[in-house]
């Protein structure tokens, strides 16, 4: 058996691993493609989640306070100019 026999044995096997190694690499690419579609939806998903929590916090037990602080802080402002 020569170099030459051996290769024309060799040269099927070849073509069907290009065409096994050509699907893997698709079948990854989707894959892939489809882990990053995920990950971004669910990113998005917990920073609404997590705004809506904290905005709900923040308008059921800060505003009010907040909001006359700030309201009294532009009010002493406005004082200040009508005075001088």
């Amino acid at each position: 058996m020569n170099i030459s026999s051996v290769l024309r044995f060799v040269d099927p096997i070849q073509d069907q691993l290009s065409g096994v190694y050509s699907t893997a690499t698709l079948v990854i690419s989707v894959l892939l493609i489809l882990w990053i579609l995920n990950f971004t939806i669910t990113l998005i998903t917990r920073t609404f989640t997590v705004g809506k929590a904290v905005g709900g916090f923040y308008r059921n037990y800060l505003h009010r306070y907040i909001r006359a602080v700030i309201t009294n802080f532009i009010n002493l402002f406005s004082l200040r100019r009508s005075v001088q």
